[in-house]
């Protein structure tokens, strides 16, 4: 049965591309012990778009979309750009969006009023919560215009980082207080001295983070439970020592990718339905708690890390 962001954007007669389509359909490709289930691998496939600066010219963002007139978009994002419109195409799916008189070649302009209405439409109109987080960074990477979260330095290039489905496991134990023997935990805060993300060291793939208060990376706004690969600065201050780990400022950060949402993204009703074989792998695996822990159980393992520093 298709997933509704399919079916919503085929009856706007805006089609997504073949593999995100078959990824948010949970085709059996897509649903293994290591990739999770289909959409979890349709949130990697988003993030080939998310980690790239958005682009007022160039339509890398629109391969999303099965049947897009790419060149006559390209031409209006330089027009537009000519005109000193700084979001190029984008202007015209941002709100408000600008007013664009006919240029001889309107396939571009009519596609992109088009989406913008759907997306309007959509927001209002989906019913499930793991759609309205996909979808919302589906706009956002189309936008440019994320409104939440303390912004962070982009990761353009891969790192060897990898996303692997078991992540949670760590993340799962952590929130409940439980560090690993040879493991610790580091504390990311934002400006206002804010935990924004917790970092696993010497548990599973190191350098990866999970978000716990929204971050902005080019734009778009990656929601609290996302796993993310960090990059620190050549020459790092130290930190302040912590119960499990060190705190240290975003600052302190050369680059940031965003990998995947992980199961923590949603509440835990809605995880067998948005996550389903991944979610059974997660209980066949006995990993701790999959189906009551929240997002806030990490943020106040971190409020602790922050108190343990201050005490």
């Amino acid at each position: 049965m298709p997933h509704e962001i399919t079916s919503a954007f085929s009856d706007a007669q805006l089609p997504l591309c073949r593999a995100l389509a078959e990824m948010l359909d949970e085709h059996f490709v897509h649903r293994t012990e290591r990739r999770g289930c289909g959409y979890t691998q349709a949130t990697r496939f988003l993030s080939d778009f998310v980690n790239r600066p958005r682009d007022p010219v160039d339509t890398h963002d629109l391969r999303m979309f099965a049947d897009w007139p790419m060149a006559a978009t390209e031409a209006l994002g330089q027009h537009l750009v000519d005109e000193q419109v700084a979001l190029g195409w984008r202007a015209l799916l941002a709100l408000p969006t600008v007013e664009v008189e006919p240029t001889g070649d309107d396939e571009g302009r009519h596609y992109l009023l088009r989406l913008r209405d759907a997306l309007q439409h959509f927001h209002a109109s989906l019913a499930l919560e793991e759609s309205h987080l996909f979808l919302a960074l589906l706009s956002d990477v189309l936008t440019g215009c994320g409104q939440d979260g303390a912004d962070l330095p982009g990761m353009i290039d891969k790192p060897k980082i990898g996303s692997c489905s078991q992540a949670e496991e760590y993340f799962l134990e952590i929130a409940h207080g439980r560090v690993r023997r040879g493991g610790s935990v580091n504390t990311i805060v934002g400006p206002a001295g804010q935990p924004i993300l917790l970092e696993k060291v010497g548990l599973g793939e190191a350098h990866s983070a999970i978000v716990i208060a929204p971050v902005r990376i080019f734009g778009v706004t990656v929601p609290p439970g996302s796993l993310c690969a960090l990059r620190y600065n050549d020459t790092v201050e130290p930190g302040q020592r912590a119960r499990h780990g060190w705190i240290f400022p975003a600052a302190t950060l050369h680059s940031v990718r965003f990998l995947r949402l992980t199961t923590l993204v949603v509440s835990p009703a809605a995880r067998r339905r948005a996550f389903s074989q991944q979610m059974e792998l997660q209980a066949r695996s006995n990993m701790f708690s999959p189906m009551t822990t929240t997002i806030e159980h990490l943020v106040q393992f971190a409020r602790g890390e922050l108190s343990a520093v201050s005490a």
